[in-house]
């Protein structure tokens, strides 16, 4: 009876170490975050450099700023806008203000919104089309957001499978097994 009991608990514990491992590794076999890195070149001869990373997040996108050559302590105001540096278009999406420190660098994170609260998808950005500006009064640093790579891009080979396929199959195969130990659980009962 004990060798029976010790049975059941061993099945009961894989079939729920295999739902945990699966809990786990699920949200890390999908698709990889979209993400595109726009250098920020100076303007004007203002020495204001940096990057901008831009990374999808949900229907919106986050953007992490870091810029140098600001004047100490200087605001700065940065801004998603269409067409190109030499000639934006006055409708912009605000991207998180930047305060210079006493070295003239400044950072910050946040979403990238249009008319304030409507979140604006990477998609919609990363076309080749839009610009980050960098304004201290005047535009100091701009850049052209890059194409994010398209799944529509055709390869050099047809693309096989794809990436639902490995994760399909991962969650039938743990599946099975959860079954199965169900299956051989329940029998043991009897």
């Amino acid at each position: 009876m004990k060798l029976r009991q010790l049975t059941r608990f061993h099945m009961l514990g894989i079939s729920l170490a295999a739902l945990a491992i699966t809990a786990l590794l699920l949200p890390g076999m999908g698709v990889a975050q979209a993400a595109v890195t726009v250098q920020l070149d100076p303007m004007g001869g203002s020495g204001v450099s940096g990057t901008a990373t831009l990374t999808a997040a949900g229907d919106g996108t986050n953007v992490t700023l870091d810029v140098k050559g600001l004047a100490p302590s200087t605001d700065a105001r940065a801004t998603m806008n269409a067409n190109t540096c030499a000639m934006p278009s006055a409708s912009f999406a605000a991207l998180p203000d930047l305060k210079a420190d006493a070295t003239g660098r400044a950072t910050a994170t946040g979403s990238v919104l249009f008319r304030g609260t409507e979140a604006v998808a990477l998609a919609t950005m990363a076309d080749g089309e839009h610009v980050i500006a960098i304004q201290a009064g005047q535009v100091v640093a701009c850049g052209v957001i890059p194409k994010l790579a398209s799944a529509s891009t055709p390869s050099t080979l047809p693309a096989t499978g794809g990436t639902a396929f490995p994760l399909m199959a991962a969650m039938a195969g743990i599946l099975g097994f959860c079954v199965l130990s169900a299956g051989l659980f329940l029998r043991q009962r009897r």
